[in-house]
C-alpha cells in the first residue's frame, strides 16, 4: 500500500477513506493490521470493508448500462503499477516482512504499546 501511495506523490495522512475488499478483509481486525503495518496507520474510522468488490463490480456490469459505462471509465484510467520496478519496494517489502514493522516512524501507534 505504501509503494502505491508514494507512486502518486502523497502520503498516508492525505487519504479520506480505505476499502477494505475480499474475503480476507471480513475477517481482518483493522485495529491489529495498523498495529503490526499491514495497513497505514490511520485512524480506524477512515477503513471500512466493503465485502467482495469484484463480484458487486460484475454483477453491476450485467445488469446495469449505467454501472457498465461506468467500469468502463474506471477502467480505461486506470494505470497498471510494477512493484518490483519501484525505487524502494524491496527495501519496503523486507521491512514489512517483521511483526511489527521496522519502521516505527510510519508506524507510531505500533510503538505506542
Amino acid at each position: 500500500i505504501m509503494t502505491l501511495i508514494s507512486s502518486l506523490g502523497f502520503t498516508p495522512d492525505m487519504l479520506e477513506h480505505v476499502a477494505v475488499a475480499g474475503g480476507i478483509g471480513s475477517g481482518i481486525n483493522i485495529k491489529n493490521a495498523i498495529r503490526i503495518g499491514m495497513f497505514p496507520d490511520l485512524p480506524v474510522e477512515k477503513y471500512s470493508y466493503i465485502g467482495n468488490s469484484s463480484l458487486a463490480g460484475a454483477y453491476a456490469m450485467l445488469t446495469s448500462e449505467d454501472a457498465a459505462a461506468k467500469l468502463n471509465e474506471i477502467a480505461r484510467c486506470m494505470t497498471y503499477l510494477e512493484l518490483s520496478t519501484q525505487p524502494g519496494y524491496m527495501d519496503a517489502f523486507v521491512a514489512a516482512c517483521f511483526l511489527p514493522h521496522t519502521d516505527a516512524a510510519l508506524f507510531p501507534s505500533s510503538s505506542a504499546d
